[in-house]
């Protein structure tokens, strides 16, 4: 069953490589939760719940950075849990900053579908690259 949960996570991020958002909420649960933690200047911390949570995420980050590459790396194994090592390579939209994190997600899944979210990022980063002046 384990590896059945590690494809389900390679999914989520073969669709949001391939920009498909809309189809990832399909390998949501309804009672989903997405929690990436961060200080409060970074606009899009916090938890987010269910799909509309889900499109809420993304309607702040849209606004604010472009993902340029998001690399996972790495795929644990841990049952009911995958967790995901990676790096991303990002650009802020409102002064050309570019920034590169690594991560590290923690996902839950349950009956074949993703229950929860936890995002570990090196907040770091994003939240000098967000407040440099063009």
């Amino acid at each position: 069953m384990s590896q059945q949960n590690v494809d389900v996570i390679r999914r989520f991020f073969t669709l949001f490589d391939e920009g498909r958002l809309t189809d990832i909420e399909a390998l949501l649960t309804d009672d989903f939760e997405w929690v990436y933690h961060g200080p409060k200047s970074l606009p899009w911390a916090g938890t987010y719940r269910g799909v509309e949570g889900f499109r809420q995420f993304f309607s702040i980050v849209r606004d604010l950075i472009q993902v340029r590459e998001c690399v996972p790396y790495d795929y644990l194994d841990a049952g009911d849990r995958v967790v995901v090592l990676g790096v991303s390579r990002t650009r802020v939209l409102a002064n050309d900053r570019h920034y590169e994190a690594q991560w590290m997600n923690v996902f839950t899944v349950r009956d074949g579908l993703i229950s929860r979210y936890l995002d570990l990022y090196d907040t770091a980063s994003v939240v000098e690259a967000l407040g440099q002046e063009r």
